[in-house]
């Protein structure tokens, strides 16, 4: 078989729907064969897959395993000699898997692909980055981005130049539609466990190319991906995670004693970013009663909300946990 499909699925059932539905428009010339690892859904994914897909593989966990461990079961499942970790609210388009797999037939030393991601209105979902730095990290999520200190090593972080029409060899890819030589898999190993969602494709993605594979930007594909459709159900607590999830990585590529030192610093700047979430909503959020903007106000609301439920129930076990 050449290829398997692997997605990890959490109450996201209208979106997987669509998802499978689009596999099977455009499907692949090739043998290949779907895998669904459903994280413990609420929704009747499962149901509704043996129902209207029969022809796609099922692994119902009893529990929420995360999103590296889901995937790694499918994996261990997979007979293909590529694996395409796909994300359940993707939506693929005409020849899209053709493309891929023909790129990596004729690329042999090309360890991993991806497409030109989409946003649902059609414009460039920015999917590629370099590998995240101590200095890029404190810009984007702590106090420091309101004085601008290291907005340079952001930009460099998330490839801001980055050309999204040329193909080019990147060092990740987003996880949504990551295209991977499954010999790669075996030699590099599955995803780290350890990473229970957010940075766990980053980390894979550095082992590839620590065992010298290219990974390659290929946007002669698109795939459509309205993204975070399962971390939306948790949005103060998908924070920590991901909070979590980078010093995690850090802390495995940049050694023990750095990322200790770089987490302590990073969590101590961190709370007053939110505090400061926090009143920008009220000050926003009071606004709204002068200009009858209604839809902006739950929005206030909804902002005042997480940040609130972030410094009051998940920031003392951010703070202290290791």
């Amino acid at each position: 078989m050449e290829l398997s499909i692997i997605i990890v699925s959490w109450n996201v059932k209208k979106e997987l729907i669509t998802a499978l539905k689009s596999i099977q428009e455009y499907s692949p010339r090739c043998d290949f064969e779907t895998i669904v690892i459903d994280n413990a859904s609420t929704d009747g994914t499962s149901e509704m897959i043996s129902g209207d897909f029969p022809d796609v593989i099922t692994i119902e966990n009893k529990e929420n395993r995360g999103f590296a461990a889901a995937n790694n079961q499918g994996i261990e499942k997979s007979q293909g000699q590529y694996i395409l970790l796909l994300n359940p609210d993707t939506i693929l388009h005409s020849g899209s898997l053709d493309l891929l797999i023909n790129f990596m037939d004729r690329n042999e030393d090309v360890g991993a692909c991806g497409p030109k991601l989409l946003n649902a209105d059609g414009t460039v979902q920015r999917s590629v980055r370099r590998f995240p730095t101590f200095r890029a990290a404190l810009y984007r999520h702590t106090i420091l981005n309101l004085v601008g200190l290291f907005r340079g090593q952001y930009r460099k972080w998330l490839m801001k130049d980055f050309t999204y029409d040329v193909q080019a060899d990147v060092c990740q890819l987003m996880g949504a539609a990551l295209l991977i030589r499954n010999s790669i898999i075996r030699q590099v190993g599955a995803m780290d466990e350890a990473f229970f969602m957010y940075f766990e494709e980053v980390d894979l993605c550095y082992r590839i190319r620590q065992a010298g594979w290219r990974i390659v930007f290929n946007p002669e594909v698109v795939i459509t991906h309205i993204g975070g459709s399962s971390a939306e159900q948790i949005p103060a607590q998908k924070q920590v995670m991901m909070f979590m999830s980078m010093l995690a990585f850090f802390k495995k590529h940049r050694g023990c004693f750095a990322a200790g030192v770089f987490g302590i610093i990073f969590k101590l700047l961190v709370m007053p970013m939110y505090f400061y979430y926090l009143c920008r909503e009220i000050v926003k959020y009071i606004f709204t009663f002068f200009t009858f903007n209604n839809d902006r106000r739950l929005r206030c609301i909804r902002r005042m909300k997480n940040s609130a439920l972030f410094i009051v129930k998940y920031s003392w076990s951010f703070l202290f946990r290791l």
